[in-house]
């Protein structure tokens, strides 16, 4: 069984969750030939300011 866990900074709208859990499954059954009610999609959304690169804060 497939578990993908997508993280992204700052939040997504309900219908970008939605592609993206779709479209995320669907390629993964294509190419693992799992079945796609066995696949699991999480989403975690890090809030800006929990978030830096090259030293600095997003925020």
């Amino acid at each position: 069984m497939p578990i993908i866990t997508l993280e992204n900074v700052g939040e997504l709208s309900k219908e970008q969750k939605q592609l993206l859990i779709k479209r995320l499954t669907v390629v993964t059954a294509q190419i693992t030939g799992k079945n796609e009610k066995y696949i699991y999609v999480r989403i975690d959304e890090v809030p800006r300011e929990n978030f830096g690169i090259g030293g600095k804060s997003l925020l």
